[in-house]
């Protein structure tokens, strides 16, 4: 996990922001505004949940594997008013084995960053560290997808598919992502993923550049088993960010300890 998205933070960043349409942004900033004290946040990337929640009034603490991420995040914060910034912590450890002074009211795990955890000894780590963390009283959310066995067992993403809408960049780039899947272990539960981005330049010439990642899928009961084992009781699952029935393409744990 250590090399994830190093040197692709800009383009990483650019592509998130472009997916204006995902719901958990108003789903998470909503639980911040509830929270009764500071919020965790693990993977948080280049602060696109970050700062929304920030803005609803939270303390948030930020932690992510990489610097580079870490840093787009920072830039965002730096931009906010001195009141909103005071509120941010940004800390570069593993999901897997951190440790930081005092607990959390809520800790969440916003866009899936739970499923680079590819064996079942990373993802209790992880599940233990985040329970070590939490406030009695407190909320931990885990965010992965529900999966689809028809996607993940389609050969055709061998190849390239995908293309999302381009993203014109600061410097009038325009970027534009696919992806493939060029290997799927069945009995570890893991994709072997590359994320793709193809960067026009204003001068004509193009690059491209390839992300390879990995992630585990985990099913509903599967992941109700690892919480109950680090200690969580799940109060609700849903199926979505607007808290749809199981079955919706996302899998959304409210737990408690």
């Amino acid at each position: 996990m250590a090399d994830y998205y190093k040197g692709f933070a800009g383009y990483y960043d650019a592509q998130v922001e472009s997916i204006g349409g995902r719901d958990d942004i108003e789903f998470y900033a909503g639980l911040a505004a509830e929270s009764k004290g500071p919020v965790l946040e693990l993977g948080c990337g280049t602060g696109r949940v970050t700062v929304p929640m920030l803005e609803a009034g939270a303390a948030v603490t930020g932690l992510d594997l990489c610097p580079d991420m870490l840093e787009v995040a920072r830039r965002k914060v730096s931009r906010l008013p001195g009141p909103i910034r005071e509120r941010a912590r940004f800390v570069q450890a593993d999901m897997t084995s951190f440790s930081i002074n005092g607990r959390f009211d809520l800790i969440v795990t916003p866009f899936r960053p739970f499923q680079h955890l590819t064996t079942p000894e990373q993802q209790l780590a992880c599940l233990e560290r985040a329970r070590n963390h939490l406030a009695p009283g407190g909320t931990f959310v885990l965010d992965i997808f529900d999966p689809d066995l028809d996607i993940l067992t389609d050969r055709g993403r061998v190849n390239e598919f995908g293309d999302e809408p381009p993203t014109t960049l600061p410097d009038g780039s325009e970027l534009t992502v696919r992806y493939r899947t060029p290997l799927i272990d069945r009995t570890a539960q893991v994709c072997h993923c590359e994320m793709i981005h193809l960067v026009l330049h204003p001068d004509g010439h193009r690059d491209r550049f390839v992300q390879p990642f990995t992630m585990r899928w985990t099913y509903r009961f599967e992941a109700e088993h690892l919480l109950a084992l680090s200690g969580f009781r799940v109060r609700e699952v849903f199926g979505g960010y607007r808290g749809e029935p199981v079955g919706a393409g996302e899998l959304v744990f409210l737990a408690e300890a």
